[in-house]
């Protein structure tokens, strides 16, 4: 016994030795250890960054700088607009606001430089120039949001003219028995457009843990279209209510189906008078000149030999 206590107190002032002189002689090396892996990492980032392509290291970031710069002093509704744009359009390329400005600022630069060309090219001075370089800075800022305009617009189309297609399946599965879940996990499976898209967006958010009123709330919040919000809006009052689904999808998908004969009907009525500008200044010039033009001649002749 008496061996055992002293040799845990040889091995505790052994122990408490070695702490000491680790704490008060090694605290310089492990520092400088420290100090040289810091090092190896900085220069390893700084390989890495100069493996990078040119547009990566100098170009990327300037153009960053330049949109987070404007998007700074962009106003309010400015700004949430053109987001909801974004958003329409389906968010393409992954677009903020901010690269959007900086798309905006590159795409006019490069206007007034072609602006520029032209006016040193045809000599262009004076207030003709001034006004070629202000037609070429708008140009340039608006066909950024025309691009984007164009795409949610055609986006918002497609989602329209196949809203009908959609719930005539819904409508099918459901009474077939499939829950309504299941209904919009089938009409995601369907090669249906950007409709298919959002409700397998959706699904994915339900599974992710929000609700079914919020997963199809977001659905309206990205694609704003009018015939899709009421139809959303009545499934959260059928479920809120605990009528029947399927009869709220008949009742919706009639209701659809008659606003696209509505709308084709509209688009029918319209056809006339947008065919009435090509028609006057295209067709009836050529028509004039193939049936006129021999008769005309033979007048010019015919007044020639007289005179």
């Amino acid at each position: 016994m008496y061996l055992i206590v002293n040799m845990l107190a040889f091995s505790t002032v052994v122990l408490l030795v070695i702490s000491i002189y680790e704490v008060l002689f090694n605290k310089r090396q492990v520092g400088e250890r420290l100090s040289q892996i810091k090092k190896i990492d900085a220069t390893a980032k700084e390989e890495d960054a100069l493996t990078k392509p040119f547009f990566e290291r100098m170009i990327q970031p300037g153009y960053k700088s330049i949109g987070n710069a404007l998007g700074s002093i962009a106003p309010r509704e400015l700004r949430s607009s053109i987001e909801k744009k974004i958003i329409y359009a389906g968010n393409p390329w992954n677009l903020t606001f901010n690269s959007f400005v900086s798309i905006q600022a590159v795409s006019a630069v490069l206007f007034i430089i072609l602006a520029l060309a032209i006016s040193w090219l045809t000599n262009l001075e004076g207030q003709t120039g001034v006004l070629l370089l202000i037609l070429a800075l708008v140009m340039g800022a608006m066909l950024p949001y025309c691009v984007v305009n164009s795409r949610a617009l055609n986006r918002q189309m497609d989602i329209q003219k196949n809203l009908p297609d959609v719930l005539d399946l819904l409508l099918v599965s459901v009474e077939a028995g499939l829950s309504f879940t299941m209904s919009l996990k089938r009409v995601s499976e369907q090669d249906l457009g950007s409709i298919s898209k959002e409700f397998a967006r959706g699904l994915e958010e339900m599974r992710m843990g929000r609700t079914r009123e919020e997963a199809l709330r977001g659905i309206v919040k990205r694609t704003g279209v009018a015939d899709l919000s009421s139809f959303i809006s009545a499934v959260i009052q059928s479920e809120q209510l605990g009528s029947n689904i399927a009869n709220t999808l008949r009742i919706q998908a009639t209701t659809m189906r008659q606003k696209r004969r509505q709308r084709a009907e509209a688009a029918a009525m319209k056809a006339p008078i947008k065919m009435l500008f090509p028609l006057v200044f295209f067709i009836f010039p050529t028509l004039f000149v193939v049936l006129l033009g021999p008769a005309f001649i033979q007048i010019l002749k015919a007044f020639g030999g007289m005179l």
